[in-house]
């Protein structure tokens, strides 16, 4: 035993530590959050709108929209779930990608596979993102960083929506390849994995003025290695919000039709920022049901240390990174409410790192173990409230 033990240890130790270390952390992490999945339905049942089996343990919510456009398209026959134009409010990416996997494992048919195909994307790109969201804190911060970000970020309070039938995880998976690509000055994948990002959700529109004005800092840094092709590939990432959009004007001869969707199904709309807190507020104390209630308050402790990263960002001079958090803030903070917006702040993944980097330079102010487990314990409480089918934002 203790010989196979270090043949094992051995093998981990040549894997380098970029890899072995998010590897074991998105492992550890999906077996906490997949287990308790299960046994949750195991004890209660499976919630009315979940499908069963095991890859249909967190199909709530949501995910029912990503099935009907899976199965039937935007502008298809009913569904069981997903059944009205609200549909159109979700970017195609995530459905388009799951199609295809789904095709493969139904031999030419994506239907009957389709629950596994949106379970199976969400969990390779949250590793794919967990990688990358390492390898961009260590070339910032270093390692010690980099393993604290990929703990806040695969096994975080909200970490949960990587690994349900959720877009998540997906869009971090362009989103964070775009930015390490910026890095690296690889433009036209920035380009590619932007668009990857654009394509998922519309968040990505935030995305692709954080990577222009990360390009435009390292220019600066390097001056006399300005050129306007470049620039032109990194903003080109914006295509991809850019064909779904104007396919949705082609196909429906409506410039609105995506914002309809919003307005009619969640009732979003611009107001002043004021509006929206007094309005959340009213969520917070008169909410009736608990599980929303709960989720009121996170949402409003979230919007305020999202608002606090912003400032944290802009004081270190992280310009990109100030911007993609301030750009979701503010539009996040002038919605009817702050719906999801402590599930948005999961896309926002400059945030784990910038907390990563305060436990190490403030540790008496930002102490890593009591982050963590507070962390640990929201997401425990959302894991067991997701899969009994309650709101868990």
């Amino acid at each position: 035993m203790t010989t196979v033990a270090t043949a094992v240890r051995n093998r981990l130790v040549r894997i380098p530590e970029w890899v072995r270390f998010p590897v074991l952390v998105w492992l550890a992490a999906r077996a906490l959050i997949q287990g308790l999945g299960w046994i949750v339905v195991a004890v209660a049942g499976v919630p009315e709108h979940s499908r069963p089996g095991p890859f249909g343990t967190f199909f709530n919510w949501d995910s029912g929209y990503f099935a009907c456009i899976l199965e039937a398209g935007y502008f298809g026959p009913a569904c069981a779930d997903g059944t009205t134009v609200e549909r159109v409010a979700f970017f195609p990416g995530y459905p388009l990608l799951a199609r295809g996997v789904g095709w493969l494992f139904g031999l030419g048919d994506p239907v009957p596979a389709g629950t596994v195909a949106l379970w199976l994307v969400p969990a390779l790109c949250s590793l794919g993102a967990g990688l990358l969201v390492y390898r961009i804190a260590e070339h910032g911060h270093g390692a010690t960083v980099a393993r604290r970000a990929v703990i806040f970020f695969l096994a975080g309070p909200y970490a949960l929506f990587l690994v349900v039938s959720y877009s998540e995880a997906l869009f971090l998976l362009g989103a964070t390849a775009a930015w390490w690509c910026c890095l690296r000055r690889r433009y036209l994948l920035t380009a590619l994995f932007g668009m990857i990002a654009t394509t998922t959700r519309v968040s990505g529109l935030f995305l692709i003025p954080a990577l222009i004005v990360l390009y435009l800092v390292d220019v600066r840094r390097h001056p006399g290695s300005f050129r306007p092709h470049r620039l032109i590939m990194v903003a080109a990432g914006g295509l991809g919000a850019a064909l779904y959009l104007g396919w949705l004007w082609w196909r429906t001869g409506s410039l609105t039709v995506w914002f309809d969707a919003q307005r009619d199904g969640w009732n979003r709309s611009t107001q002043w920022p004021w509006q929206t807190l007094r309005q959340q507020l009213i969520h917070v104390v008169a909410e009736p049901l608990p599980d929303w209630r709960v989720q009121s308050v996170l949402e409003l402790i979230f919007a305020i240390g999202l608002c606090l990263a912003v400032i944290l960002l802009l004081r270190r001079r992280d310009w990109p990174a100030a911007l993609l958090a301030g750009l979701t803030a503010v539009s996040l903070m002038t919605s009817n409410t702050y719906l999801s917006l402590a599930r948005n702040t999961l896309t926002v993944f400059p945030l784990f790192i910038l907390l990563a980097s305060l436990t190490v330079t403030r540790p008496r102010v930002f102490r890593f173990w009591p982050i963590m487990i507070i962390g640990l314990l929201i997401l425990v409480y959302n894991t067991i409230q997701f899969a009994l089918g309650n709101w868990a934002d």
